[in-house]
């Protein structure tokens, strides 16, 4: 027998509309589990769906009976990205083993990008796009005593480089030569270089010795 919950998990639009119509199903309503249809409509990648459910008075951030919210459940870039980035959902939220949506892929250990997405909203917050000029450098990392994050492109004649830079540009280069998509290697190059940036303003933030130089 068909209830909210399987018809959320295959998408039947219909049949969820007819249940929440019903009034004896909301969109936040809950089987033995504490699973709801947010959380089936996340967990098989339905985002239209999703999206209906949330207009309807739907909680993004519902929690099941082990405290999963439905971005524990996603199992892609792109939907954590809508949960994140267009619906609010809070990647913070711990389960009730203590471990964000971040925490919880790494202990599961299937979905390595999705992985590296949920890392990097933890350590600099959602970010919208890397295009030169956006909001990512203005309104998320606010630097101390007015320094600013600069990028610029140089040939290996034109300075000594160090071991951190060769790093980055093996690190780098093992991207570009995966065999995936172009897309999944802009998302690896936008977390390469998210941390990178993370970990420099990690070391702006620390005090300064006396007689210590920082080139900025």
């Amino acid at each position: 027998m068909s209830n909210i919950w399987i018809a959320a998990s295959d998408n039947n639009v219909d049949l969820v509309k007819q249940f929440l119509a019903s009034g004896d199903f909301s969109a936040n309503s809950k089987d033995p589990n504490g699973y709801t249809p947010i959380h089936a409509a996340v967990s098989y990648g339905n985002l239209d769906l999703l999206r209906y459910l949330i207009s309807q008075g739907g909680d993004i951030n519902v929690q099941d009976s082990d405290g999963d919210t439905p971005l524990h459940h996603a199992e892609s870039v792109e939907v954590a990205k809508v949960l994140v980035e267009e619906l609010n959902a809070d990647y913070k939220l711990k389960n009730n083993d203590g471990l964000t949506p971040a925490k919880y892929q790494e202990e599961e250990q299937e979905f390595p990008e999705l992985i590296e997405y949920l890392s990097s909203l933890e350590k600099l917050g959602p970010v919208s796009s890397m295009k030169t000029g956006s909001s990512m450098f203005d309104e998320n990392l606010q630097l101390p005593n007015g320094e600013k994050v600069k990028m610029f492109l140089a040939k290996d004649s034109d300075e000594a480089l160090n071991q951190d830079l060769i790093q980055r540009r093996q690190e780098i280069e093992q991207i570009m030569n995966q065999d995936i998509t172009e897309e999944q290697k802009d998302e690896q190059l936008k977390n390469l270089i998210l941390n990178v940036v993370s970990d420099n303003f990690q070391q702006l933030k620390e005090p300064e010795a006396p007689d210590s130089k920082r080139q900025k």
